[in-house]
């Protein structure tokens, strides 16, 4: 008996937007990467010449590999100092630490705060000259910074931002996690007398491998994806000595700015998007191989 194909009415429509925006999109990048364009007039065919370019041009190579050092850099934060203290916190507040319903209130608030009021808030707080961090130091007697246009700093109270804006989703997963362990599993760990860091490595810790997966295949679309808090901050040029510089910055710089021999030029941004998208895909890659490793499946 022939089955009815009914699903293939259900999948289609979904198919076939996604097909169209994301597909699609994806291979005339490609092809848009072998021509010179500024947007406007013809297409002029060059063939390889934008990744040559790319990868050996004395002035364009160390500025890409430079903003993509950045975001393999913040990657690791988001994977090393970030994910940790989403976990710590969520374990935290699991346990209901003192005040744990405010506290829980206060980290998730930023979250749904827009990253262009975060970096306004901070210019405000970080200024040089007007900003609030200094007058409360150069008060109590200590100098004040230069701190975002000083390349000591800029980098580090980036990754402090972005933990206290965006640390509130992860741990509302990790939270919302430990809140779905079955509760016959706590009462057979109280019975048997764990002890408290019995409890934390033995049996959260491993039955929150299926969040901390989710968790870090996130980080690491945002952290290659990175563009807007540091181009707020830094401005286009990625600030002082490239120490804000991202590969989305660059990619806007060369695209739609003047960067490029004074020009625009639509086919040098694609070939950096395309050069990017391989890069995405070789991390994606060793990330599930890496995540394989541990049976985080429930």
């Amino acid at each position: 008996m022939k089955k009815p194909k009914t699903h293939i009415l259900f999948i289609t429509p979904g198919f076939v937007l996604y097909t169209i925006f994301v597909v699609f999109p994806i291979f005339y990048v490609l092809y848009l990467s072998l021509f010179e364009w500024s947007g406007l007039g013809p297409m002029n065919f060059i063939g390889i010449n934008n990744f040559i370019t790319l990868f050996t041009n004395e002035r364009v190579a160390p500025t890409v590999f430079h903003a993509l050092l950045n975001n393999l850099k913040y990657l690791l934060c988001m994977w090393f100092i970030i994910t940790p203290f989403q976990y710590i916190v969520a374990y935290l507040l699991f346990i209901r630490i003192p005040a744990y319903r405010y506290i829980k209130f206060m980290i998730f608030l930023p979250y749904v705060v827009s990253l262009t009021i975060i970096s306004f808030f901070a210019t405000l707080i970080f200024n040089p000259n007007i900003g609030i961090l200094n007058s409360i130091l150069e008060s109590m007697g200590f100098a004040g910074g230069a701190w975002f246009g000083d390349t000591r700093w800029s980098f580090k109270l980036l990754v402090f931002l972005i933990l206290w804006q965006g640390a509130g989703s992860g741990i509302m997963i990790f939270y919302s996690n430990m809140l779905d362990i079955s509760q016959d599993i706590m009462d057979a760990c109280r019975i048997d007398g764990c002890k408290e860091w019995h409890r934390f490595f033995y049996i959260f810790l491993p039955l929150s491998l299926p969040a901390c997966a989710s968790i870090i295949t996130m980080s690491t679309i945002w952290a290659l994806a990175l563009f807007d808090l540091p181009f707020i901050l830094g401005g286009s040029n990625g600030g002082v000595s490239g120490s804000l510089d991202f590969v989305n910055i660059v990619f806007y710089r060369y695209t739609f700015g003047t960067a490029m021999q004074g020009r625009s030029d639509l086919g040098f941004g694609a070939s950096i998007c395309a050069a990017m998208f391989i890069v995405m895909m070789l991390i994606t890659f060793l990330q599930n191989k890496l995540l394989s490793m541990f049976e985080y499946e429930n």
